[in-house]
């Protein structure tokens, strides 16, 4: 992005326990000279209580963003009791690590297959100033871009294996690692790091859910089927060899040509095979 992110300095700010102890000394002091009589001191008693309120605790995980007059005057990333200079206006940003589940988006594979896809994204707030000062909703902003370049890589990228690349069931560890570069290339503005990126939801369209199952269950069938001819083939193979070789019966070409279509018939049939005994008398 052409926009230049805003750089992480810290505000000027003073310890809050001791300047709490100095204006304790201030305020001991106005008083003592009030009812000594000097008049004077009243005038310093407006100033001392708006000091009084440039106070800030800063929670754990917590970071002040401020402002001076308009003008970006550094941000304060450290828990703790401050004082801050007076006319600093301050936001407060939380740099705890968050979820965010993107919608399930329904897209056109590389394919051209429609299917439905979600995401979890894991992040925190790395740049509190880019996050208050470059963007207008750092959480919207998430928002947009991520769902923005799932869309991306979901068109890059078939459902199933083709035999040639990768695929977004298989959940590679490359598409996953594209995907969170993508997401943190177009959240970078924002001061947004992120932790990790998974696939919550991955699915075909529900248009065309059930011919897809049968699609795959067809193609089930027919690797199943392979398997089983290939092993037919082996069997029967060894069985001829086998009875030739010990001599057991000596088959010509026709029967080797029977025993070998009924031993197929019996391997490959989905049904039990009954045999049957063909007793014949001279």
């Amino acid at each position: 992005m052409s926009q230049t992110q805003s750089s992480k300095y810290e505000m000027p700010h003073f310890n809050g326990f001791v300047m709490a102890a100095i204006l304790v000394c201030v305020a001991l002091f106005l008083v003592f000279r009030f009812f000594s009589g000097s008049i004077g001191s009243t005038f310093v008693l407006v100033p001392l209580l708006y000091c009084l309120t440039r106070f800030r605790t800063i929670q754990p995980n917590t970071a002040l963003v401020g402002t001076l007059f308009g003008k970006y005057a550094g941000i304060l990333p450290r828990s703790g009791f401050y004082w801050l200079i007076p006319f600093y206006n301050t936001t407060t940003v939380s740099l705890k690590t968050s979820n965010y589940v993107t919608a399930t988006l329904k897209v056109n594979d590389a394919s051209g297959t429609p299917i439905e896809i979600a995401a979890a994204i894991v992040y925190h707030i790395e740049n509190p100033a880019a996050a208050v000062l470059d963007v207008e909703n750092v959480y919207s902003f998430l928002q947009i871009q991520s769902e923005s370049a799932l869309r991306t890589l979901a068109t890059h990228y078939p459902y199933t294996n083709d035999g040639n690349s990768d695929s977004l069931s298989g959940n590679s560890e490359s598409i996953i690692k594209r995907f969170e570069n993508m997401v943190q290339e177009r959240v970078e503005l924002a001061g947004i790091a992120i932790d990790e990126v998974r696939f919550t939801h991955l699915a075909y369209a529900p248009e065309i859910a059930q011919a897809m199952l049968r699609r795959q269950q067809a193609e089930a069938v027919i690797l199943a089927r392979q398997t089983l001819v290939r092993g037919a083939i082996s069997m029967v193979g060894g069985t001829v060899k086998e009875l030739e070789k010990r001599g057991i019966v000596n088959m010509s070409d026709s029967e080797k040509a029977k025993l070998v279509t009924n031993m197929m018939t019996v391997l490959l049939s989905e049904e039990n095979a009954a045999p049957v005994l063909n007793v014949s008398g001279d």
